[in-house]
């Protein structure tokens, strides 16, 4: 019979966060007894919902056709379906680990299977970007402990990153904050100058504050010269300044790279993309790892090749190309355009989660493993590209994303080599 006093029998445990880029390592997990969470320290509402996602009620290990199967059943079924695709798409991989990662890139290889991260579609193209322009960029405590100015464009992470403020301490006197937006958001209320300006404006604004931070001939009565000057001077007088952004176009993000690349002339200016998936900077990275593109990779013809306006997960699933699709920590049906999300109901998918999702239930075959970060330790690239250990405060006795996907490579080799 359990005590009475259920605090004598509590324990803290370290824990990482996943419930946006931050991914603060900070957190604390207080248990009772082997798999019980009682309550959760230092995180933000974000973190209690990521949390509560993981250690709710979820569906069994594996499903066929909504129905309760058998694991190794299920991975039978799910190579099945894999290796008949002529076109198949994997796609998701932001909330992995680098591990689970890995795997899924060798399975695309193995498959000859276009393979896309969700980040290109809930983050934009700054990855794209940053790999044609290059670019300039630090980490956060770089951000924290140099930036006089800090620049917020077109992102509000007061909501889509709560602990930010805190990470990077501020407001804080002496130094600037300045937040160009469409309309004022949580974040405009805390900074020392709101720039208003139409999404629609980006890349004429992004192009004239190049030109002015470079002090270039303007025509005068050039449109967005008056309220950008302030913004060019103050970024041309810091001794080092950062952007934080998220751009959703892939010529805003040149653009954006572009200023950067024009403001290390005169001073030392930083972007950082601000990223929602706690891993959407590993998923790019460990794809460019692998086959020198962040995004957007086709393996069709036995080598990868990159072209992400036709190779990305929405564009080939709108084309009707895409016959089978592989997700992996994602939900894209909640995400992704509605012609994309239509065709995507039509065709068998595999997916592994940790969480209930709406493309889970629509799966041919789902799995639903343990949680990274939760009842699996691993690793994350923080949205700075800073690798954060992953740690397990709760049991599980689901198996692993990587785990499964491994098995499930096991199983597609072997029917390659199985003879006709």
């Amino acid at each position: 019979m359990p005590s009475p006093d259920r605090a004598a029998v509590t324990r803290e445990a370290a824990a990482t966060c996943g419930g946006c880029g931050l991914a603060c390592d900070d957190i604390t997990a207080v248990l009772c007894g082997v798999g019980d969470l009682r309550r959760l320290v230092r995180t933000c509402p974000l973190g209690d919902a990521w949390f509560a996602e993981r250690v709710g009620p979820v569906p069994p290990p594996a499903r066929i056709d909504g129905r309760e199967a058998q694991l190794g059943r299920a991975l039978d079924e799910a190579a099945t379906v894999l290796a008949a695709a002529r076109a198949p798409l994997v796609y998701g991989l932001g909330q992995a680990t680098c591990e689970a990662q890995r795997a899924a890139v060798a399975i695309a290889e193995a498959l000859g299977a276009v393979i896309d991260p969700a980040s290109s579609q809930l983050d934009g193209a700054s990855g794209l970007a940053y790999q044609e322009v290059g670019g300039s960029t630090a980490t956060l405590g770089d951000v924290r402990d140099r930036a006089e100015v800090v620049v917020i464009w077109r992102a509000d992470p007061a909501i889509t990153h709560p602990r930010l403020f805190e990470r990077l301490r501020l407001p804080a006197g002496g130094r600037a904050l300045v937040v160009v937006d469409e309309q004022p958001t949580e974040t405009a209320a805390h900074a020392d100058e709101f720039l208003e300006l139409r999404a629609d404006d980006d890349v004429t604004a992004l192009w004239t504050l190049r030109a002015l931070v470079r002090e270039a001939q303007i025509a005068a009565g050039a449109q967005l010269e008056r309220p950008l000057s302030e913004l060019a001077a103050r970024l041309r007088g810091c001794a080092n300044g950062a952007i934080l952004h998220r751009l959703d176009g892939h010529v805003e993000a040149l653009a954006l790279h572009a200023l950067v690349r024009d403001l290390a002339k005169i001073t030392h200016i930083v972007a950082v993309a601000l990223r929602r998936e706690c891993n959407a900077a590993g998923a790019d990275q460990v794809l460019a790892w692998q086959t020198g593109y962040p995004a957007a990779v086709s393996f069709a013809g036995g080598y990868p090749r990159s072209s992400p306006g036709e190779l990305s997960a929405a564009a080939v699933l709108a084309r009707g190309d895409a016959d089978a699709a592989l997700v992996v920590a994602s939900d894209p049906l909640e995400h992704l355009p509605a012609a994309a999300a239509e065709r995507l109901r039509t065709i068998p998918v595999v997916s592994i989660d940790a969480r209930a999702t709406a493309t889970a239930d629509a799966a041919r075959v789902a799995f639903t493993t343990a949680a990274p970060g939760v009842h699996q330790p691993g690793v994350v690239h923080r949205l700075d590209g800073v690798p954060v250990p992953l740690r397990a405060p709760l049991a599980s006795s689901r198996p692993t994303q990587d785990g499964v996907l491994a098995a499930l490579a096991g199983r597609l080799v072997a029917a390659e080599k199985a003879p006709a």
